[in-house]
């Protein structure tokens, strides 16, 4: 049994300015988390880390394979 370990970072602007990106970068965060679930990745872990201009969140997900 062994497992493997996927960290991803995505960031998202906190200006009102450009809503549209920022729906755009949010979507693209929830598609790609997507994608690792069909992949039979579980999600364990959220961090959120707010700079002056992005919120990055920092996703780690882990598989069990046999």
């Amino acid at each position: 049994m062994s497992q493997s370990i996927q960290v991803i970072e995505n960031r998202v602007s906190k200006g009102d300015a450009d809503t549209v990106a920022k729906s755009r970068q949010i979507g693209y965060r929830a598609q790609e988390l997507a994608d690792y679930a069909r992949a039979g990745y579980d999600l364990a872990h959220t961090a959120t880390i707010d700079g002056p201009e992005y919120v990055t969140f920092v996703d780690t997900l882990t598989r069990t394979t046999d």
